[in-house]
């Protein structure tokens, strides 16, 4: 996942559906940069999984401890990931490792 924006804050969303799985989940950047500005920020993290414990949301606060990059969870039908930047270009790679 790849997103950019250097006027503000911008995200990116994708929602992966999987077939009642036990899931590990992982995301992580692997490059963020900032042209020219002072300061820039970026952050990747799960914001919403459904499974047999239900729909959970998590923050999409920065620097929240709520926002999880990485979670295990049994009976998976989606996940959905997102990368945020502020002034900045930041990209992610996502994971998810299934049991059968």
């Amino acid at each position: 996942m790849r997103v950019q924006h250097f006027g503000g804050a911008h995200s990116l969303t994708t929602t992966v559906q999987v077939a009642n799985q036990d899931v590990f989940v992982d995301i992580g950047l692997y490059s963020m940069w900032h042209g020219g500005t002072e300061y820039g920020a970026g952050i990747a993290h799960v914001s919403q999984i459904v499974s047999a414990s239900g729909v959970e949301n998590f923050s999409t606060e920065w620097n929240s401890l709520a926002s999880p990059s990485a979670l295990f969870r049994k009976n998976v039908t989606s996940v959905t990931f997102k990368v945020e930047v502020f002034e900045a270009q930041a990209m992610a790679r996502w994971m998810i490792y299934t049991w059968g």
